[in-house]
């Protein structure tokens, strides 16, 4: 019978490992958002949408890895949440709070490109989208399920995209670098990415896999937790779809002056060539 069971949970660990691995191949990671930050510089207008609306959805992310200890009965898979909030929290080191270091990271870069101060109330006090505000109180319901089956599967969702999410939003802010003094600044000012693609998320990663498999003790219990990892997953599609429709809209004036510029400047260029 042990022989059985421990066969058993194995099987079903390796199921939690493949659910986790499928988030490379969604939507939430493969969409519109993610080719535009990655491919280019955008105007101020555009990074301050994203700034405000990130800063909106990630504000929560230790609020939802503390619920779901609350919300998890098992306790080995507690311990597991607890050590992933403690990351959270900068192991105890108030300046390195994963929130603060976001905070410092957007108002610094959304200055540079903006070419004046900006302060972390002024991007508080800005109302998020109704799309940013649905995939928070999704992401609330989610993570005070009674099921923890569900609450292990939304943070094993959460945590197995961060960590691309996070080597994708790098990749997208070194399109930037320009507007930095040195190599040696650019990359001082990176804390926030450079914390998250080092140990922390990978940590993070391996405890999610480990506390939903606590939960895990049979097939039934294994569709509960794809139920909370489907509907994290579903939130993110329409939260990155939400920012990336607003960043467009507040381009497309900046886009407009940018092109005018251009063509006025053609003429008088080939008329100082032909002088």
């Amino acid at each position: 019978m042990t022989v059985i069971h421990a066969a058993t949970g194995s099987n079903l660990k390796d199921a939690v490992e493949r659910m986790a691995i499928s988030v490379f191949q969604h939507k939430a990671l493969r969409n519109d958002f993610y080719d535009r930050w990655t491919t280019r510089s955008l105007p101020a207008e555009e990074v301050r949408v994203f700034a405000i609306e990130y800063l909106s959805r990630t504000i929560r992310t230790s609020e939802m890895v503390a619920l779901s200890a609350v919300n998890t009965v098992d306790r080995t898979a507690r311990v597991e949440c607890v050590e992933n909030l403690f990351s959270e929290y900068g192991g105890g080191n108030p300046e390195k709070v994963h929130l603060t270091l976001l905070e410092n990271f957007l108002t610094d870069l959304l200055g540079r490109v903006s070419g004046r101060p900006v302060t972390i109330d002024e991007l508080y006090r800005e109302p998020p989208l109704t799309s940013t505000r649905s995939f928070s109180s999704g992401q609330r319901e989610l993570f005070t399920s009674g099921d923890q089956r569900v609450v292990q599967g939304a943070l094993l969702a959460q945590e197995w995209l961060a960590y691309s999410m996070m080597v994708r939003l790098y990749e997208g802010v070194r399109n930037y670098k320009s507007y930095y003094s040195s190599e040696e600044e650019f990359h001082e000012r990176c804390e926030y990415f450079y914390v998250h693609i080092g140990e922390a998320e990978k940590e993070h990663r391996i405890q999610a896999v480990e506390s939903a498999s606590q939960v895990c003790a049979d097939l039934t219990d294994l569709a509960r937790v794809q139920v909370g990892f489907d509907g994290f997953l579903d939130l993110t599609v329409e939260y990155w779809r939400g920012v990336v429709a607003r960043m467009r809209e507040a381009g497309a004036p900046a886009r407009g002056l940018e092109t005018r510029a251009h063509a006025a400047a053609v003429p008088a260029a080939r008329v100082r060539w032909r002088r």
